[in-house]
C-alpha cells in the first residue's frame, strides 16, 4: 500500500567545438567505481555493424528493449543505415563473449516523424527497430508521459560500450559501463548550449565535468530507479566533448515520446483490460482501489486538479505515480486539506511498456 507521504510529495509538485552527434559520448569517473562494468541491465542493447570482423568491433551506438520485438535507440545512430547494415545485440555485458546474448536482424527502422538532423538542435532524436524476432531478454519501462520521476539534481544512470578516453579512438569498452550523474535544470544547461535545449531534451552531468558518456554510447538509456523498478527518462543524443566542465550530456526526454513509443510498439493482444476505480471515504482517510489482473505487470496512478466542467485546468495539470503491483492507495483526509483542491484520479495496467485505457474519473472532495 502507498501511503500519505510518497503521493503527497507528487502531488506538490504540480502545485508548487560544435554540438555534433560524433561527440557523443562513458567516461568513467576519475575516483569512484561507477563506471565499473554493470551487469543488472538484461534490456541494453548494443547495435552492431553486420560487415564487422567482431561484435567489439562493430558496435557503435546503444539501444534499450522496450518490446520483446523493438529496440529504442537515438535517431542518429541509424542515419544512412538498413535493416540489412545493422543488427543488434541483446543479453550480452561483455561484447566479444560469443556464448552469452543474442544477435537479431531487422524488420524496419522508424525514426520519429519530427526527428531533425540538426548539429545544434536535434529535434525528435529516437528511433525504434523492430526485430526480426522476439529477444528473450526482459523489457526497460519507458518514463509515462505525465510521469514525476524526473527531478533536478536526482542521480540518474547512463551506460554503454562506448569510449572511455574521449582521446583515443582505441578506448572502446568491451564490458557494459556505467557512471551516475545528476540531472539538471534546462535552464542550467541552455546556458551553456544557447538556448538550443528543447523541452522535449533532457539534460544530465556535473558542472566540473568528469563523467559522462561519450562516442559509441549515443542511442543508450538515461535511466532512474523508482520504487517499481528502472525507468527509461532519456536517450543519449547530443552534447560537446566528453565529460568537459559546463557541457552537459543533452538526452531526448522520453517522458516526451512515450505515447509515440506505445502506439508503434504495442499490438491489441499486448494492451490490459481497463480498471474500474472505486473510492471509499471513512473519518481520517480517503482509498481508492481497484481489482488486480492477470498478465499486468503493474498500474499507472493519475491525479489531477477537479474542473466541472471539465476542463485545461485538469488537462494541463495531470501528474502520475508508477504504483507497481499495488492495488490501493490511502490519502489522509487532512492532507487533502492542506491541498485546498478537489482532485480527479485514475488509473491504467500497463504490460511492459503497452498500457490500457484510462479507467472511470474517481474524485477527492474537500468537505
Amino acid at each position: 500500500m502507498r501511503l500519505l507521504c510518497g503521493f503527497l510529495i507528487g502531488i506538490c509538485l504540480f502545485m508548487a567545438q560544435t554540438n555534433v552527434w560524433a561527440e557523443l559520448r562513458i567516461i568513467p569517473p576519475p575516483t569512484d567505481s561507477s563506471g565499473s562494468p554493470a551487469d543488472d541491465w538484461p534490456w541494453m542493447a548494443a547495435i552492431i555493424y553486420t560487415n564487422r570482423s567482431s561484435v567489439e568491433n562493430g558496435q557503435f551506438c546503444g539501444a534499450t528493449l522496450v518490446h520483446p520485438s523493438w529496440v529504442l535507440t537515438a535517431a542518429h545512430c541509424t542515419a544512412g543505415e538498413t535493416i540489412d547494415s545493422i543488427e543488434v545485440v541483446l543479453g550480452r555485458y561483455t561484447l566479444s563473449d560469443e556464448e552469452s546474448g543474442e544477435i537479431i536482424g531487422l524488420k524496419q527502422i522508424i525514426r520519429h516523424p519530427d526527428y531533425d538532423y540538426h548539429p545544434d538542435n536535434p529535434l525528435a532524436d529516437l528511433a525504434l527497430l523492430e526485430l526480426e524476432k522476439s529477444s528473450s531478454q526482459p523489457v526497460l519501462k519507458v518514463a509515462e508521459t505525465y510521469s514525476t520521476i524526473t527531478q533536478v539534481d536526482e542521480l540518474a544512470t547512463v551506460m554503454g560500450w562506448g569510449r572511455t578516453d574521449a582521446k583515443r579512438r582505441d578506448s572502446y569498452s568491451d564490458i557494459l559501463r556505467q557512471t551516475n550523474i545528476p540531472i539538471v535544470s534546462n535552464e542550467i544547461c541552455n546556458q551553456s548550449y544557447d538556448n538550443d535545449v528543447q523541452d522535449t531534451m533532457l539534460c544530465a552531468g556535473y558542472k566540473e565535468g568528469g563523467t559522462d558518456a561519450c562516442v559509441g554510447d549515443s542511442g543508450g538509456p538515461l535511466i532512474m530507479i523508482s520504487e517499481t523498478g528502472p525507468q527509461q527518462i532519456g536517450i543519449v543524443s547530443w552534447g560537446e566533448g566528453c565529460a568537459e566542465p559546463h557541457n552537459y550530456g543533452v538526452y531526448t526526454r522520453m517522458s516526451s515520446y512515450q505515447n509515440f513509443v506505445t502506439e508503434q510498439v504495442c499490438e491489441t493482444g499486448d494492451i490490459p483490460t481497463p480498471h474500474t476505480l472505486e473510492v471509499k471515504t471513512d473519518d481520517t482517510n480517503a482509498t481508492v482501489s481497484w481489482k488486480t489482473a492477470k498478465g499486468v505487470d503493474g498500474y499507472q496512478f493519475y491525479w489531477a486538479p477537479y474542473s466541472n466542467p471539465i476542463s485545461n485546468v485538469t488537462f494541463n495539470h495531470i501528474n502520475s505515480l508508477d504504483l507497481g503491483d499495488d492495488i490501493y492507495l490511502t490519502i489522509s483526509l487532512e492532507a487533502l486539506k492542506e491541498l485546498q483542491q478537489n482532485l480527479y484520479v485514475a488509473v491504467r495496467a500497463y504490460q511492459g511498456n503497452c498500457y490500457s485505457d484510462y479507467s472511470n474519473l474517481g474524485t477527492f472532495f474537500i468537505e
